[in-house]
This record gives C-alpha cells, sequence and structure tokens, in this order.
C-alpha cells in the first residue's frame, strides 16, 4: 500500500537543501517582529497586557523589534478610538518629558475630532427629526439614532478626509520622537 504523506512533509522534501539569504533570513525576522508588536499592542488596547508588561517588553527587545512595536502602537491609534488614552499612555511613557510636542499636537488633534464630531451629531440629529416631523412623527419621546443614519456614514467619511492628512502627519512625528527616544 502506497503511503500516504501530508503536505508539510511534501514541502519538506521538495526544500530540502534549500537555504536562506542573509537577505531573506533578515527579511523573515523582521516580518516575524512586526506580526510579534501588533499582537502585544493589540493586547495591550484591549486590556489584556498592562502598561508595565509591555514597557519591560519594548525594554527587552532589539533595536528592530522596539521599532516595530513603536509603529505598531503609532499606527495602532486612530481619532476617536476607544483606547486612544491608553495609547497616549504608552506614548507619554516611552517619549518622557522631554519630547511632548508631537503627543501635544496629537491631543488638540483629539479634541478637534471631538467636537468636530459632536457638532456634526447634532446637526445630523436636528436634520433626522425634522424629517421625522415631515411625516408627521414628532414629540419628546422620539430620539433619532444618529449612528444609525446613512448621513452619519458620510459625514464620518468627511471628517476623516479633513482630518486624515493632519493625523498622518503627527503620526509621522511621532515615530521620528520615538526613534530619537531610546528605549
Amino acid at each position: 500500500m502506497a503511503e500516504i504523506k501530508s503536505s508539510i512533509e511534501l514541502a519538506m522534501e521538495r526544500t530540502k537543501g534549500l537555504t536562506f539569504s542573509e537577505e531573506e533570513r533578515r527579511k523573515l525576522e523582521e516580518e516575524r517582529e512586526q506580526r510579534l508588536a501588533q499582537a502585544l499592542v493589540s493586547q495591550y488596547l484591549r486590556g489584556e497586557v498592562s502598561l508595565g508588561e509591555l514597557e519591560r517588553k519594548r525594554r527587552d527587545c532589539t533595536d528592530a523589534g522596539r521599532m516595530a512595536l513603536d509603529r505598531a502602537l503609532v499606527q495602532g491609534l486612530s481619532l476617536g478610538m476607544e483606547s486612544f488614552e491608553p495609547a497616549m499612555e504608552a506614548l507619554e511613557n516611552w517619549l518622557g518629558k522631554g519630547n511632548r510636542t508631537a503627543l501635544q499636537r496629537l491631543k488638540s488633534l483629539s479634541m478637534e475630532w471631538g467636537q468636530a464630531l459632536q457638532k456634526r451629531r447634532r446637526k445630523i440629529k436636528a436634520e433626522l427629526r425634522a424629517e421625522l416631523a415631515s411625516r408627521g412623527v414628532g414629540g419628546s419621546a422620539v430620539e433619532p439614532h444618529v449612528e444609525g443614519s446613512p448621513l452619519w456614514e458620510k459625514a464620518l467619511q468627511e471628517l476623516r478626509g479633513q482630518f486624515q492628512g493632519r493625523f498622518l502627519e503627527i503620526q509621522e512625528l511621532l515615530l521620528k520622537a520615538l526613534s530619537n527616544s531610546g528605549p
């Protein structure tokens, strides 16, 4: 009877004797560090890993691992996200007291984003109430669901477009500041 081989065994047989070049090995290691960094940052932002644990792992990393962790945290930021505060706390700790210009700009942009969202939410709510009133639906118990409206999705896209350029600029500033701050 013929022996049945798994796809892993077949792949191992075909690649037997092949070796990675130094460049390929370096690239694979970078990709591995990026995946680990993204997973760790994701766990931190969900509250599954403490800030102390995150900082300990950052200190114990190689320079490339530290850069991957910094990049994962900065790229994991998004305006209005629930985990904005823990991300800011980690960035404040990593940057130290001397290098906070980018953080101040990020906080200002975040506040501006929140204000723009509130203003747009109020405007859409008024539009939805007017639309309901035109259909004969009104009263103090009527509360339009703004976030479920197509107007809200459109407004979010517009606001993201308005803020995206400045947000990306601040992310670049944060990455530069982190690369200069050391462990």
